[in-house]
């Protein structure tokens, strides 16, 4: 019978040798087998490694070649796994204060035993502890303040043994009643800051309401600035989301508005003279007084102006061009004051009779400029209507190049676009044609020797006055020459030798004048 010489036990990681030796002539030859399957030859064999599969019987069988006979012998292995982790887990929920709770021991390898420790010292059961039958687990039945501390399990066999790093068990609690600190009373304009603390593990996380809707979290809230919808109750709500429980208190802030604004408003229309005009006091805040104030004095009420509504509105019953400068308001209350601006009143007119300054007389081919002004404030706008239909707008007209069609009433209205009224004043331009010919014409028979004879002086354009001359001298009426009334004609009661000659007319108005070719009279 074979003998199997090694341990009984091994740890993995490690390599196990065993020897096998038999009595045997000649010496026995040996092979091993490993449940059941060879794993090697000779008398020696090293396992290599060890793991949990390595647990089982190892056996031997020596054999004989001569004798031509074996001999079998078994040996078991039983394989410990290295404790190569040890930690300390929680079991189910954190601790909570009054509330059951459990650690277990977590572990890696063969464990033979476990032992607990609280801040290094062993902890064993009690009234309020217990531990499961292998000790893995540790059960508080209602933990307390008093078990917080560093927690450690450590667990062996007889190979290694382990402890675990420290858990350090706090205990967790609240949030207790909360409480607010802050201002009771806050000013419009301004920030308002709340703190919010309660007692709790770990620390509770805070929401802030307002009149009963969200507003903020976290532990402080800073308002912004105030307005007098600020006014109400703040609402802090202290939540331990380990513990699941929360808490609530609530700080009751009134809000007093400051004056934040103040500006001078026309009521209605703008001011227009000899009507009746009021400008209010525009404020944001809580007012308790008003002050109205003209070019920096002071205003009180007269027999042509009025304040209503607690000197809110300023009325002038029929404006004038004395009303006119820089007008403020004063608002106050016991806590602020504030001036407006400046409100320039300028009191709206007109407008008055418009002026059109230009020519009386155009020539025909040529423009003509009108320029229309009026006294009003604001300025006027300005239409031009030529023989009532509108040609223009704006203070100057230019006509364009003049036909004689363009005679006739030039009309320029200004419109006040404040006032709503509208002034009309109209000029009269002539047209005056170029004088672009003239000609001596005969008028009926030739001239025959001591009978009448007639010129007449024909013309273009428009003629104001007409000159004749005979041999370059002007010509009067005589006892035998006479001139139609417009001088257009000129008449010989008896022709003569004498009068023979070279005659010309000119004709002229105020912007040309033109003298004709010559014509020869000759006397038949």
């Amino acid at each position: 019978m074979p003998i199997i010489t090694g341990p009984a036990l091994g740890e993995t990681g490690h390599n196990v040798t065993f020897n096998c030796s038999a009595s045997s002539q000649p010496l026995s030859q040996f092979s091993w087998f490993f449940n059941g399957s060879q794993v090697a030859t000779g008398s020696k064999y090293e396992t290599g490694p060890l793991t949990l599969a390595s647990h089982g019987n190892y056996t031997c069988v020596a054999f004989n070649n001569i004798t031509v006979r074996n001999s079998t012998v078994s040996k078991m292995l039983i394989v410990v796994a290295t404790v190569t982790m040890t930690i300390v887990k929680v079991i189910g929920a954190q601790p909570i204060l009054n509330e059951r709770f459990s650690l277990t021991c977590g572990t890696t390898g063969t464990v033979y035993s476990i032992q607990w420790m609280r801040n290094g010292w062993p902890l064993y059961a009690s009234n309020r502890t217990d531990f499961s039958t292998n000790n893995n687990t540790l059960t508080f039945n209602s933990v307390q303040h008093s078990d917080k501390g560093d927690y450690q399990c450590s667990a062996s066999n007889p190979f290694s043994n382990m402890t675990s790093p420290y858990y350090k068990l706090i205990v967790n609690y609240g949030p207790e009643m909360p409480i607010i600190t802050g201002p009771a009373l806050g000013e419009t304009g301004h920030n308002v800051t709340f703190n919010c603390s309660a007692s709790s593990q770990p620390l509770s996380q805070f929401s802030w309401f307002f009149n009963g809707s969200q507003v903020a979290t976290g532990s402080k809230y800073e308002t912004g600035p105030l307005t007098l919808a600020s006014q109400g109750d703040y609402t802090c709500v202290a939540f331990n989301n380990i513990t699941v429980r929360n808490s609530t208190v609530s700080k009751m802030l009134t809000v007093v508005a400051t004056v934040t604004m103040t500006i001078v408003k026309v009521i209605g229309a703008q001011p227009i003279l000899n009507e009746r005009f009021s400008l209010t006091c525009g404020t944001t805040g809580t007012v308790y007084s008003i002050q109205w104030m003209r070019n920096g004095w002071p205003l009180y009420a007269s027999n042509r102006t009025d304040f209503y509504t607690n000197n809110n509105t300023l009325t002038f019953n029929s404006v004038q061009h004395s009303d006119k400068g820089d007008y403020q308001c004063s608002a106050s209350n016991p806590f602020s004051n504030m001036t407006s601006p400046y409100y320039k009143l300028i009191v709206n007119y007109g407008p008055e009779m418009p002026i059109i300054t230009g020519p009386a007389l155009g020539e025909t081919g040529h423009n003509v400029t009108f320029n229309c002004s009026a006294s009003s404030q604001p300025l006027s706008q300005f239409s031009w209507f030529f023989n009532g239909s509108q040609v223009a707008t704006g203070s100057k007209y230019e006509t364009g190049p003049l036909t004689l069609a363009s005679q006739g009433d030039y009309t320029c209205v200004a419109f006040n676009n404040i006032t709503v009224r509208n002034s009309t004043v109209s000029k009269m331009l002539t047209v005056v044609a170029t004088l672009t010919m003239t000609i001596v014409n005969v008028i009926g028979a030739q001239p025959i020797l001591n009978e009448r004879f007639s010129l007449t002086c024909g013309t273009t354009g428009t003629v104001y006055s007409i000159q004749w001359m005979r041999n370059g001298w002007p010509l009067y009426a005589s006892n035998r020459t006479d001139f139609s009334t417009n001088n257009n004609t000129l008449t010989f009661n008896s022709v003569q030798h004498s009068d023979k000659g070279d005659y010309q007319c000119s004709a002229s108005n105020p912007f040309s004048n033109m003298t004709s070719p010559y014509y020869k009279l000759i006397v038949n």
